[in-house]
């Protein structure tokens, strides 16, 4: 055995105190990290509000003439006026942009490309759209009522069919050929 009284020296510092001083430095980083977040947050909410852009509208306060004008702008077609209307004949609805009495429709008179027209507004000579619903709209003309109805699929287009599978039939595995097996060359037999 060996003595007791022999002790080894350290060679660095103790141990323990390292590690106190990487946990003082990281809080000191966190307090500093958390003093400037802070301080931005506190700016943020002093600032004065940014004022208004001058071409915002608040969302749903546009009239009907003027809904209808953003919806033929969206669409890219043309608003119905009273003077560029066609005369009347038949009308197809394809598509509803806003419901009730304050809506527009998308309508085509005869076989023309749609317009967006908006309900109170003439969509053809003597003919006026009144109201609009879902996958509806109603047109007044010479003083009676007509519902349009917003057609599953466009007149002429085919509608896809799923193609025709057949029984399946049988399966036949791949031929797999075995080697061919042949004299081994380079290695002479002992």
């Amino acid at each position: 055995m060996l003595p007791s009284s022999f002790h080894f020296r350290r060679v660095s510092g103790d141990p323990a105190r390292g590690g106190q001083s990487a946990a003082k430095l990281l809080s000191l980083l966190l307090a500093f990290g958390c003093a400037a977040l802070a301080v931005a947050w506190g700016l943020r909410l002093v600032a004065g509000p940014r004022p208004v852009p001058a071409d915002a509208r608040l969302v749903g306060a546009t009239a009907p003439d003027q809904a209808a004008q953003q919806a033929a702008n969206l669409f890219g077609a043309e608003p119905v006026t009273a003077t560029a209307a066609p005369a009347a004949g038949q009308f197809r609805l394809y598509g509803v942009i806003a419901g009730g009495d304050s809506g527009s429709a998308l309508i085509g008179v005869d076989g023309q490309p749609p317009r967006a027209v908006a309900v109170g507004q003439p969509v053809a000579p003597g003919v006026t759209l009144r109201s609009t619903a879902f996958k509806a709209a109603w047109i007044e003309r010479d003083g009676s009522r007509e519902e349009l109805r917003l057609d599953p699929a466009p007149p002429g287009a085919a509608t896809p069919t799923p193609p025709a599978y057949g029984a399946p039939g049988p399966v036949f595995p791949p031929t797999i050929q075995p080697p061919a097996i042949g004299p081994q060359l380079g290695h002479p037999a002992p």
